[in-house]
């Protein structure tokens, strides 16, 4: 299938480095505003040079567009690339606010839209579902998720959009932890009330949104959620995750899956972009391109739910019930 990366700033090269070692995949174009970084990048891979978001999608020899763009670019991005009968796969957040979420849900075929949520095919995370699904562990009684990563004001001073409500949407929960929430969605279904939260500790002179978040979750399965994520810490540690179940105790931490204690299975240690990312972007992209299957827009409806909800909570200084 012919690709082209849209946004090839942050994550785009890390989609190229990874499409670039599957072979149902051809990097036919690369599209930047930015003519420098889109030249870079088509360059490299010998693609196709776009410099506007039109000229990609009136392209019929594009298959699939992979949005690698600034937030508040994917909706307009996502519509326009559906309507010109291209396929799509969108970096997270697949949408920046509910109502997007509502119309992509109502109008359009969201089948053909592939949010990229890539822990969720790392090993352990696979086999710890699996496990659940089986009921091998009983039922879920709590489940605990803490991020401590590191963002600082050379970070958001590098783009204009960063750490802006209008144009991110949020701080750390929307950009780095909606992973983690999306993790424990996955694993204990869907959130029925939320209560949160939100600060900005370390960086009040430099961006407008939260540098720190936490959240109380009441699960539709009767289990509850303790939430905690914040960019303020002096590194990026590695996502912590804890699962008490009636029949074992779980922790997914530094990569591995302990089940009473003791370890179950391990992640691929190589990985694509940063270290603490892990290896994810291969494997979720391998399944789509390689195996024809992926979680589409529907299949993180409920964690999109649940994120806006933790902004509607923190907002109105309230809990927040979740529509069924």
């Amino acid at each position: 299938m012919n690709v082209c990366i849209v946004g090839f700033g942050a994550i785009g090269p890390v989609h190229a480095e990874v499409l670039a070692q599957i072979e149902a995949v051809s990097i036919y174009g690369i599209c930047d505003c930015d003519r420098e970084k889109a030249n870079k990048g088509a360059a490299r891979y010998g693609a196709k040079t776009f410099y506007d978001f039109s000229d990609c999608i009136n392209d019929r020899n594009i298959d699939v567009v992979h949005i690698c763009t600034p937030h508040y670019l994917h909706f307009e991005m996502i519509t326009k690339a559906l309507d010109s009968g291209k396929l799509v796969v969108v970096e997270k957040p697949a949408v920046m606010k509910s109502s997007e979420l509502d119309t992509l849900m109502a109008s359009y075929d969201v089948s053909k839209v592939f949010p990229i949520v890539q822990n969720r095919t790392n090993v352990c995370v696979q086999r710890l579902r699996e496990l659940i699904v089986s009921n091998y562990l009983g039922r879920l009684k709590g489940i605990k998720g803490i991020l401590t990563w590191n963002r600082n004001a050379d970070y958001y001073n590098s783009a204009a959009w960063r750490g802006t409500k209008k144009y991110e949407g949020g701080g750390v929960l929307i950009n780095q932890a909606v992973h983690t929430l999306d993790l424990m969605i996955y694993f204990a279904g869907e959130a029925e009330s939320i209560s949160a939260s939100m600060q900005n500790h370390s960086l009040t002179d430099i961006i407008e949104v939260e540098d720190t978040v936490n959240a109380y979750i009441r699960f539709r399965n009767r289990a509850v959620g303790i939430f905690y994520a914040t960019n303020a810490y002096s590194e990026n540690s590695d996502i912590q995750l804890e699962l008490d179940f009636e029949n074992a105790k779980a922790a997914y931490v530094h990569g591995r899956l302990y089940i009473n204690g003791e370890m179950v299975c391990s992640d691929d240690k190589s990985f694509s972009g940063k270290k603490y990312w892990g290896n994810g972007h291969l494997s979720i992209l391998q399944n789509l391109y390689a195996n024809n299957s992926s979680f589409c827009l529907a299949d993180i409806k409920n964690t999109m739910d649940a994120m806006f909800a933790m902004y509607e909570s923190a907002e109105k200084g309230c809990p927040v019930i979740l529509q069924k």
